[in-house]
């Protein structure tokens, strides 16, 4: 009690005073000082009270409570993240044979920036790498930027601008190019650096021990001209998170997405998987109708509505029992998952199914040196089962028709920084599509990661 009402008393000190840093580093150092000198506190207890302090004074400050800052400067919140990244390209044009090793330095940087306008109204803005990387077809979807070109200067650009707007807790709207997908288990359909731009209103409520969730969203694919109708994606996304015991949950949702007004016409960001009329056109060297190739290579032969339900189980310390046994201590993990996603295109008549399947396990949060995660995920994607604008840009360069695996290992170094080790192995299934080539890829990525 004599500890607390002191802290009390030092918080209120610092938050009339110069702010925390100032404060810290002089005025509470010599009245703590003068408490020890008196008996009032001991040494030890004279350190648990600044700690106590300033940790109080912090939680303040980043609620927006604190008297010693501006309103406006409590509002807004800085953070960013920085990759670096080893990449190794092992591809082949046949079964057999070997095309290329391509070793590649890659680079990713974001910084954002929130701020509250007021108790009900939250802007984001963000930068970010990644649009000159245009030897490959993931420009649109990925933030990577390779190393290169003579040392020349890399763009950053803007990544999203939005505003987010909670009338009540448990509705929200948001506006603009929007940091956010909707929620799935992998990111086989959709690449994890993608910003869609467009509205979205999703809706969160708790009862006992399930929370369900709404997402509804209308989101722009392309805009050309008066005469056109705009390209659009209208998605609705309904799922619920139930925790069966303390140890034991499951996720689930249903979601269905309409590509609107898409059938035959080019999109920006496409692979070249989906836009092709066989006949028509000049393929590239891949035999991939890519855009600009022909009168009519380039355009989307269907339209795509996509039905795609997924889930996911969670277990914690599905081990425990077994953390004294000796040389099965290893195994004593804090969170293990299975998890699954099915996609179907309804508006193709056939190759518009697909689906992703995997596990994970190892420490809940990768953030101290020393913990660690690993996760293995296999999927197939058929020729049409998903637009190939959104797939993730490392499997198979973003294309669909094809299946393969995907492995990685995260180990902690630190707070805030870790290393990730992946390796994706994907292949041709379209045998008409690829001229009966297999084409097997192999990609290794070495990352060191770091958030601020």
């Amino acid at each position: 009690m004599k500890r607390l009402l002191i802290a009390v008393l030092l918080g209120t000190f610092c938050l009339m005073g110069a702010g925390i840093r100032a404060s810290s580093a002089g005025e509470i150092d010599l009245l703590l000082q003068k408490l020890v000198d008196k008996g009032v506190l001991t040494g030890a207890e004279a350190q648990q009270v600044k700690l106590e302090t300033q940790e109080k004074v912090k939680k303040e400050i980043a609620e927006g409570k604190s008297w010693s800052m501006p309103a406006w400067v409590q509002a807004i919140k800085f953070k960013g993240d920085f990759r670096a990244r080893y990449q190794l390209d092992h591809a082949k044009t046949s079964d057999t044979g070997v095309t290329s090793d391509r070793n590649r330095a890659r680079i990713r940087l974001r910084l954002g920036v929130e701020s509250k306008i007021n108790e009900k109204v939250m802007v984001g803005a963000g930068i970010a790498t990644g649009t000159t990387d245009v030897t490959s077809y993931d420009a649109a979807r990925s933030n990577n930027q390779s190393f290169g070109s003579g040392f020349a200067k890399k763009a950053v650009v803007l990544d999203y601008a939005y505003a987010r707007y909670t009338p009540v807790p448990w509705a929200a709207i948001m506006g603009g190019k929007m940091k956010y997908l909707p929620w799935r288990p992998t990111d086989v359909m959709f690449d994890n650096d993608i910003t869609p731009e467009g509205g979205v209103l999703q809706l969160n409520k708790k009862f006992g021990n399930v929370n369900l969730f709404l997402d509804s969203m209308v989101l722009v694919l392309s805009e050309t001209e008066p005469t056109t109708h705009n390209a659009m994606v209208y998605g609705l996304q309904g799922g619920a998170d139930y925790a069966i015991t303390d140890n034991l949950s499951v996720k689930g949702a249903l979601s269905y997405y309409d590509f609107s007004n898409v059938k035959g016409r080019a999109i920006d960001g496409t692979t070249g998987s989906n836009t092709r009329n066989p006949g028509s056109g000049t393929p590239d060297s891949n035999g991939y109708y890519v855009v600009g190739t022909g009168t009519t290579a380039g355009t989307y032969k269907y339209a795509y509505r996509e039905l795609t339900p997924a889930v996911e189980f969670g277990i914690k310390d599905p081990f425990k029992i077994l953390a004294n046994v000796p040389g099965l201590s290893i195994l004593n993990f804090e969170k293990l998952s299975f998890f699954g996603e099915y996609y179907q295109n309804l508006a193709a008549p056939d190759k518009n199914k697909g689906f992703a399947a995997g596990m994970g396990f190892g420490n809940a949060a990768v953030d101290a040196w020393g913990k660690w995660q690993v996760q293995y995920v296999y999927s197939m994607t058929e020729r049409d089962s998903v637009m190939d604008i959104t797939p993730d840009s490392d499997r198979y360069a973003g294309r669909t028709g094809i299946r393969g695996h995907k492995g990685s290992f995260q180990f902690g170094l630190g707070k805030n920084t870790w290393l990730q080790f992946a390796i994706f192995r994907y292949q041709n299934i379209d045998s008409a599509f690829m001229k009966g080539r297999r084409a097997p890829t192999t990609v290794v990525q070495c990352d060191w990661n770091m958030k601020f």
